[in-house]
Formats: C-alpha cells, structure tokens, sequence
C-alpha cells in the first residue's frame, strides 16, 4: 500500500507540474510547454542541465519567495502590502501581473527542456526517489550473449555391443555414477559360440599348417621337394596364424555370454535398454558423460565477435538457478557466423563440480573482451529504456532530475555506462521507474502538459 500510494503521488506531483508548465507556456516570450516536452521525449537527454539555484520552474518566480509552494511566507507579504490575490503571489513577482518583474534569471534559462521536475521538493519523500553517487571503478569490457549448457563432448561415450546379442541382464541404473571399466550389461549371443568354435578350427589349420611346412623342407633337403613347395607352406602358415587372431578377438567368452563394460567414469545420463531387447552396433544401450566440467555454448552478437578470443574469462549465469555466476574461460571460437543468426558460436569451458550444471539449460554468457580500466559505474535499476535509449536519471536540483543518454556494459547488480553521466553525479535508483513514464509517450503520467484546462483557459 504504502509502494502504491507513493506511485501515485508522484503520477498527480508530474501531472500537475505538466499543467503548470501548459499555463506558464501562454506567456509572452516563453515557449510552448507541450512543444518543450514533446522535444524532450523525441531526444530524451542531449542538452546538458544546468543547476537550478533559487528558482521555482513550476510556479515560475524565486523559490525563496513562492509563498505556493511555501505557505507560511503568505502572512509576511499581505502585511507589507506586496500581494496579488488573485494569484496568490507576491505582487512583485506575479508572472501574471508583472512578467518582467518575474523573468527566470539568465544564467538559469539554460536549464535542460527535457528534464522532470516535481511539484515541489517534499514529493521527492513522498514517492521514495532515492539516489546513489556514480563512481569509477576498474571493469573490463565486456560481451554479453545468450548461451546454452551442453555436456563435454570429449567426454561423453555411448555404450555398443560389436556383436549382436540379446540383453540378459541390466547392471546399471539411469543416473548411476559408475567408474571406467565397472559392468553394465550381460549378453547372450550365438555368434560368441560361433567365434569359439572358428576359433578352434583356426587352432587345428595352425596345427597342420605348421606340420605341412615342416615336411616340405625335409623333402627340399633331400632335393624331392622344389622351393616353390615350400614357399607356398610357409604362406599357408602365416594365413593360418592370422586366422587365430581375428577368431580370437571375436570370441568374446567361451560360454557365449558377453558383459559390456563402462569405456570411462562419469554418469549414466541415458539407458534405453532393457533386459530382452537385441544389442547390436547401431543400438547405443547407455550413454555415460562425465559431468565434472561442463560446456557452455555462446551465441556471441556478429558485432562483438572481433573481440572474442580463446582464453579470455566469462562468468555464466544459468536462467533460474538463483546461483551466483560460474566462471569459466573460452576455449573455442567459431570461424564461421551462422546465416540464420547472424551470431558467432563460441565455447566456454566450466568446472561443474557440486553437478548443479545440466546438459540443455539455458543461460547467459558475460565474456571479458579485454584488459580491465576505469569506468563510471551505477546500479543496474538506475538505467532505464526511453524508445531506443538507455538512460539515467541525474538528480541536477531538489526535485530536478534529468535523463542521461548512456551505453550500459556489463550484468548484475552493478554495471558499467559510457556517455553523459560522470562519476559523483547523484543517479536515481528507487523511482527511475515512474520518472521513465514522463519521458515515454502514451504511458501512465506523461503528457499531461499537452491537456488543456476545464474551460479552455
């Protein structure tokens, strides 16, 4: 309630110095109002403001003598005789009845067009605008992108049988932790018998093979048998002998059964088989990906890629985690921009130790493009978006703020700008909001300098 009420105090403080400045803008000598502020929305920051020392903009005389705004001078100035009554000023300075008596100063005419000034200095309390000092501080540019988690592809394996084979037995369960080497699956497989038994019967060629050969070089030293005879044993030989290793490397087990095992340690992020179902080369049974460093993909913006580079610091914020940034480094640029993005893909390696980091997530990428210098930094809720503008609001006066046109680098709580807005200069954090809605059009509160009062007058 109390949020709210202090919303809308400062709705009716804005609108009623909107139409203060409709009735001041008919003077002589003073530009529309509406025409000041529609300039003001149209180029939301680009005249430097100058500060208001002893003036009342909305009432248009001195501040120290606008009895409007401070009621207690009215009694003073009625006994000495000095009073308008019809418009409740002092009739020395009445911009009705003496406009030249009452003219700005000069050297304050210069005050920014495009600024928002309150009613008075006490809505400043009454709608909780708060304001913080900007400041230097060392940041490093930065490049923001969007990003997605994605496991190390070198380190991920899927689990195959090299022969087919039924499935007997499952030892591993979906989303077990399993070391190199430790057994998942048993299979049954006929072609295992198979490859014993051609096994055997490579063992038996060897055997007469190797007999063959011995007997043609007997008859060759008794000059029976001719050296092309023994050649062609010895080839026969070495063809026998090749024989065993290939029967050997198939037969997986002289029962038939055949147990796959982990090829690395990690997790066992999927398991599609099941007992019954037949293993063969094309059927992954499991997948294992160790999780302990994770990737993280970047869609780095065409524009900033130039100033991508391998080995640079990132920190990545996954959406919804509510986790601090992860740091991590880039180990990857593409050569290549995606035609349908526009973007340039880039990888940033992150330790995921605790396992927080999941494959597919989305998240967000802040690379540091370069060394560390001195930048002006503000609270991220001070900078706030008129039509295609970042701004800030810099408090110039009590009840004065005017929009700062800045480039914002950086994320978090803290971030970095670039352009009007010097270090020292008090930048509205609490109530940025409601002073946006005066500079954008059509929204809640601005414009109201453009309505004409009941009666046309």
């Amino acid at each position: 309630m109390r949020s709210l009420l202090a919303r809308s105090l400062l709705v009716l403080a804005l609108a009623a110095t909107s139409c203060q400045d409709k009735n001041s803008s008919k003077q002589p000598g003073q530009a529309p109002a509406a025409e000041a502020r529609g300039k003001a929305r149209s180029a939301p920051a680009r005249a430097a403001a100058a500060p208001v020392k002893d003036w009342c903009k909305g009432h248009g005389v001195p501040e120290s003598k606008c009895t409007i705004c401070n009621p207690s001078l009215v009694a003073g100035y009625k006994a000495s005789g000095d009073w308008c009554a019809e418009h409740q000023l002092p009739e020395s300075i009445c911009p009705r009845c003496n406009p030249k008596a009452a003219a700005e100063p000069a050297a304050e005419a210069g005050d920014d067009e495009s600024a928002v000034r309150l009613a008075s200095v006490a809505m400043e309390e009454a709608a909780g605008i708060q304001t913080v000092k900007a400041r230097l501080a060392s940041a490093a540019p930065r490049v923001q992108c969007t990003a997605r988690v994605s496991f190390n592809r070198d380190r991920v394996a899927e689990v195959r049988s090299a022969i087919p084979g039924i499935v007997r037995r499952v030892r591993v369960a979906l989303g077990a932790d399993v070391k190199k080497g430790a057994a998942l699956f048993d299979l049954e497989s006929t072609r295992a018998g198979e490859a014993q038994g051609a096994l055997q019967r490579a063992v038996a060629r060897v055997r007469t093979a190797t007999a063959n050969l011995q007997r043609q070089r007997g008859l060759r030293a008794e000059g029976i048998a001719a050296a092309r005879t023994v050649e062609l044993a010895e080839q026969e030989l070495a063809r026998a002998r090749a024989t065993v290793g290939v029967a050997g490397a198939q037969a997986a087990a002289p029962t038939g059964r055949v147990t796959l095992r982990a090829p690395l340690s990690g997790t066992v992020v999927r398991r599609p088989a099941v007992v019954g179902v037949l293993a063969t080369e094309e059927l992954a049974l499991a997948t294992i990906a160790d999780r302990s460093v994770m990737w993280v993909m970047c869609d780095v913006p065409e524009a900033a890629a130039a100033r991508i580079a391998v080995g640079q610091k990132a920190q990545v914020s996954v959406d919804g985690s509510g986790d601090s940034a992860r740091e991590g480094k880039v180990s990857w640029v593409a050569a290549e921009v995606n035609p349908r993005t526009r973007a340039v893909a880039a990888r940033i390696v992150v330790p995921n130790d605790d396992g927080a980091l999941r494959a597919n997530q989305f998240a967000r990428a802040v690379i540091e493009a370069g060394a560390p210098r001195e930048a002006v930094s503000v609270p991220r809720a001070s900078v706030q978006r008129v039509e295609d503008q970042e701004v800030v609001f810099v408090r110039t006066a009590p009840g004065v703020f005017s929009p700062k046109v800045v480039q914002r680098t950086g994320s978090g709580e803290v971030v970095q700008v670039e352009g009007e807005v010097s270090a020292g200069d008090e930048v509205v954090t609490t109530g940025a909001v409601l002073l946006r809605t005066e500079m954008v059009p059509g929204s809640i509160g601005a414009g109201c300098c453009d309505v004409e009062e009941p009666g046309g007058g």
